[in-house]
């Protein structure tokens, strides 16, 4: 066969170039391609570790602010219940003040309402009385013809009005 006498003449040489240019690729490798990548690697391996470093700082930092923040949160939500337990308080006790004072006011109205009423009442009961003795007049002289004086009818009416309270 062509093809493998061909390579039993040219098989040596074929063997010593690979060689030779392997040995010359590896020790290019080792020498100058390796290292440069193995500098990158740890030039990489680096920044990782310090921006993991800088990231673990800014954690600790955040959690230090917000701590910070939920305590200015809880002592604004202390002062905002004691602002409002305190405005509250005041309003209550201007509802209680203005409560008091509606009720004195409403207390001189009804006195002054029963004032008018008892007034009412004494002048209806005069009006009453004159009524009941010009009553007592047109009726005892209409029963038995005798005309009786105004001031005996208020008398009488009078006495009447006593013994019936």
């Amino acid at each position: 066969m062509p093809q493998i006498q061909q390579l039993a003449e040219t098989g040596l040489s074929q063997v010593f170039w690979l060689v030779v240019t392997f040995a010359a690729l590896f020790f290019f490798l080792r020498g100058v391609a390796l290292p440069k990548v193995a500098e990158v690697l740890d030039a990489r391996r680096r920044k990782i570790e310090g921006d993991l470093d800088k990231a673990s700082a800014l954690k600790g930092e955040a959690e230090k602010a917000l701590a910070q923040y939920q305590a200015a949160m809880a002592e604004g939500r202390e002062k905002a219940q004691a602002m409002l337990r305190k405005v509250g308080d005041e309003a209550q006790a201007k509802a209680a003040a203005a409560q008091d004072a509606l009720a004195q006011r409403l207390a001189k109205d009804v006195k002054a309402a029963e004032d008018r009423i008892a007034a009412a009442r004494r002048a209806a009961l005069v009006n009453i009385e004159q009524l009941a003795a010009e009553l007592a007049q047109a009726a005892t002289e209409r029963l038995i013809g005798v005309k009786v004086d105004a001031a005996s009818a208020k008398s009488a009416v009078g006495a009447v009005r006593e013994r019936g309270a």
